[in-house]
């Protein structure tokens, strides 16, 4: 006996009905939302939806191009249920507003969002994504509010179980959905609670490698680390917190570390600018302000050898 799906394909409703159409079958199976079509005019986004009924939670593997969409109070009024919807991207990304926090969702992670919160969202391109919805009483652990990006071992074997799930769909033997429905959210439990541990130490090692790799980009930001940790800003931020620091200030004595060191190793041979640009500091004159407070001296004598730093 497979899983209860409901199907939509635009393929099959008139052309000028199709966006009509798509918001109709988005909203009957991620909740109501506001939605508005990439394109003005253009085609329905959508290119394809199936909504899978597993026990009391909702699968829905949907792929669909540019669009963009909100739930606000009317959305809300006509939600008859509190429940907790879990983003899973499979290809492209999907950008999430959930209050203060911006999160880029990406393959490899998950977001996870609640139904009382007000959500914005845009899909920049081709994407395919899972959204498994349940009901919030049974996730106890998401209690906080605010919108959160999880990874690791948790959030990968809850993706191996849902991909596995939708590959069986079709010949699921019965009275197997509940105990699938209950794994699922065991997973989801285990992920949360690992990630609300400030300290965690993967999320730190994954972080600190994104910063290191892109140390002499000007554009690297908190935003950027967060995503690359799959945490959200605010957990980013305890991440730091617990180590009594803070991303801007991280990012930046590890600068100006590398920018010491190569003063120090190609001396005249070099402009303090070119360090200063190299080092990913926007531009000279805040480089050297940073460097004299953190050494006592300015870059100039450390590239002329007229002063050690120790």
């Amino acid at each position: 006996m497979g899983l209860q799906a409901v199907s939509w394909n635009p393929a099959a409703v008139p052309a000028a009905d199709r966006v009509d159409a798509w918001r109709e079958a988005i909203s009957a199976s991620h909740l109501p939302w506001a939605l508005q079509p990439g394109e003005s005019g253009g085609p329905a986004p959508a290119e394809s939806l199936t909504d899978y009924r597993l026990g009391d939670l909702t699968l829905v593997d949907c792929r669909c191009g540019p669009c963009a969409g909100h739930r606000g109070r009317a959305e809300h009024a006509r939600t008859d249920s509190d429940s907790v919807g879990v983003l899973f991207v499979r290809a492209g990304e999907e950008l999430v507003e959930v209050d203060d926090e911006r999160l880029v969702v990406r393959p490899g992670s998950a977001l996870v969002w609640r139904s009382s919160e007000s959500v914005r969202f845009v899909v920049p391109g081709p994407l395919h994504k899972w959204t498994l919805l349940l009901p919030a009483a049974r996730v106890p652990a998401l209690a906080r509010p605010g919108a959160r990006l999880l990874g690791g071992g948790g959030v990968r074997l809850l993706t191996a179980l849902l991909g596995t799930t939708l590959e069986s769909a079709g010949s699921l033997e019965g009275g197997l959905d509940a105990p699938v429905a209950d794994a699922a959210v065991d997973l989801l439990t285990a992920a949360l609670q690992r990630e609300a541990v400030p300290g965690d130490a993967s999320t730190w090692a994954r972080v600190t490698a994104y910063v290191r790799t892109h140390l002499r980009d000007p554009e690297l930001s908190p935003a950027a680390m967060a995503a690359a940790g799959f945490v959200s800003l605010r957990s980013l931020y305890a991440v730091f917190a617990a180590r009594d620091e803070t991303p801007s200030r991280y990012v930046r004595r590890l600068r100006l570390t590398a920018a010491r060191r190569e003063l120090e190793r190609a001396g005249t041979r070099v402009t303090v600018a070119e360090v200063a640009h190299g080092c990913g500091f926007r531009d000279q004159a805040t480089f050297g302000r940073a460097f004299r407070a953190e050494y006592g001296c300015t870059p100039d004598e450390v590239r002329r050898g007229l002063r050690t730093v120790t």
